[in-house]
């Protein structure tokens, strides 16, 4: 069987955090990679993802990088959970007694995982289902059994399984709809806030998915520790820069067919953006909102560079235009 293998970019995107970031990681935490292809890119296993997603989500719990990258997986994995049980006993102290919630569960794999690992003061699956639901009551619920959520199960996300999801929750209704899978991108993602469906993505620590799904269904709504993005900014990580910094440079200084120095102008905003993005992704983080103030700035960073990014394409479009009106010119801006 042929192993999968990923670089940089793509783990980055998969585990939903910033490339920039990983690479940094990378050069000063010496993470371990399966292979380094012929140009010297890292490649990284299902396994080696699996660990970053789980070094992502100890940084997004307030750990260091530098202390936890030192760890072994095992060490790693005897944390999340350790610290998965302190949260449980802390809730279980401070949390009334209450009703436990009730789940419809797609998947009997996903049951058995959430039957061992949730206390059942907190969860009970009130019905085990083979696919979606399409009809208001269930096969195998009880009528008077009115289930808090709905739980799936999915090996990859897309946009039209997002929309069919919802399609089906608000049929039957449910008051919450959970989407754990394994891999998926932005714009499912995005449609999946969009339309008020909850994704996690798998890290098969079923203490974490417990914790997140209680979390998901706490009575006052607030959004689980592990939902990606504040409010006021983009939810996906921005993709990586269109132009190097020696192009930018480059366009700076030499001369186009467009009278005035716009390109000039654009070229050097864009890269100060550039490097400005690259410096908040390496900025060292005191504390946990020290932390959440630079990954605000990384991604509003990166927004701003989408921008710049196009007008340099529209500057470049319009000199095509005018270079087309002389045979044989070739444009100044093309990279």
């Amino acid at each position: 069987m042929v192993q999968s293998l990923f670089k940089t970019g793509v783990v980055a995107h998969i585990v939903g955090m910033p490339a920039n970031t990983l690479r940094v990681w990378e050069r000063r935490y010496g993470l371990q990679c399966s292979q380094i292809d012929d140009h010297g890119h890292r490649l990284y296993s299902a396994d080696d993802v699996q660990r970053i997603a789980a070094l992502r989500q100890l940084t997004l719990q307030g750990h260091a990088i530098g202390i936890v990258a030192r760890r072994t997986p095992e060490e790693v994995r005897h944390l999340l959970s350790t610290q998965d049980q302190v949260r449980e006993a802390a809730q279980a102290m401070a949390e009334p007694a209450r009703p436990p919630r009730q789940l419809w569960v797609v998947g009997a794999a996903l049951a058995t995982r959430i039957n061992r690992a949730a206390p059942r003061r907190h969860l009970r699956i009130a019905a085990t289902l083979d696919a979606l639901p399409q009809a208001p009551a269930a096969p195998g619920a009880a009528a008077a059994t009115a289930p808090d959520a709905l739980l799936l199960h999915l090996p990859s996300l897309h946009v039209q399984q997002v929309e069919d999801i919802a399609a089906a929750a608000t049929k039957l209704p449910l008051p919450h709809v959970l989407v754990v899978y394994g891999y998926s991108n932005s714009q499912a993602l995005r449609r999946c806030a969009e339309l008020g469906v909850q994704p996690w993505r798998d890290t098969h620590n079923d203490r974490s998915l417990v914790s997140w799904i209680v979390d998901c269904l706490a009575p006052t709504g607030s959004a689980p520790a592990t939902t990606p993005a504040p409010a006021d900014s983009d939810p996906t990580p921005p993709t990586a820069p269109q132009y190097d910094a020696a192009t930018l440079a480059d366009w700076s200084t030499r001369k186009t067919d467009i009278a005035c120095e716009c390109p000039a102008h654009i070229a050097e905003l864009l890269l100060r953006v550039q490097q400005f993005e690259s410096y908040s992704a390496d900025c060292e983080h005191r504390s946990e909102e020290d932390r959440q103030l630079h990954e605000q700035l990384h991604r509003l960073a990166g927004r701003a560079r989408l921008l710049f990014e196009r007008a340099m394409q529209l500057l470049a479009e319009h000199e095509q235009a005018v270079a087309s009106a002389r045979p044989g010119a070739l444009s100044t801006l093309d990279g």
